[in-house]
C-alpha cells in the first residue's frame, strides 16, 4: 500500500459535475498548498485515478454518466487502498438517509451548501496520521442492489 504523503502538495482528486463547486473547491484546495485535479463523472476519475497516485478523492454522489456511489464501489474494487481516502459530497440528504451509500459505512460526508472552512478541516484530517489508525469500514452489502441504477443520474 502506497504511504501518504504530508498533509501540505498532497494530491486531490475532485469529481463534480457542478463546474462551481469544481471551481471553488479547487480554488479553495490550492490556496491551501494542495495540488488538485479535477473529473466532472466517476467513468472519468476512475481513469485519472488508474493514471495517477491521489492522496484523497472528493466525490459527489449525485452525477450523469457514473455517481458518486458506482464510483467508490469501482474504485475499492480496483484500488482497494484507496478505500480510506474518499470524501463525499452532497446536497440530497434525502438520498443519503433512503439509500445504502458509503456514507453509511462511515465515508465522510460533505454536505451542500459547506462551508470551505469545514471542507478544509476534514480534507486535512483525512490526510492526517490519526486518520490511518481508523479502520475503513466494510461497504454496505446491499449496496450492489444500487449499482445497476447507480450509473444513472
Amino acid at each position: 500500500m502506497p504511504t501518504r504523503r504530508p498533509s501540505k502538495h498532497s494530491r486531490i482528486l475532485l469529481v463534480d459535475d457542478e463546474q462551481d463547486i469544481l471551481d471553488i473547491l479547487s480554488r479553495t484546495l490550492e490556496m491551501a498548498g494542495y495540488d488538485v485535479n479535477l473529473a466532472s463523472n466517476g467513468r472519468m476519475a476512475l481513469e485519472m485515478v488508474a493514471a495517477r497516485e491521489y492522496d484523497l478523492i472528493i466525490t459527489n454522489i449525485r452525477m450523469p454518466v457514473m455517481n458518486g456511489v458506482a464510483f467508490y464501489r469501482m474504485l475499492c474494487n480496483s484500488f482497494p487502498h484507496m478505500a480510506s481516502r474518499v470524501i463525499l459530497c452532497t446536497g440530497d440528504i434525502a438520498y443519503l438517509t433512503t439509500q445504502p451509500s458509503p456514507g453509511n459505512a462511515g465515508v465522510p460526508v460533505i454536505l451542500k451548501p459547506f462551508q470551505l472552512r469545514n471542507v478544509l478541516e476534514i480534507v486535512a484530517w483525512q490526510l492526517s496520521s490519526e486518520h490511518d489508525r481508523v479502520p475503513a469500514l466494510p461497504l454496505a452489502p446491499n449496496l450492489e442492489n444500487l449499482l445497476p441504477s447507480a450509473t444513472q443520474p
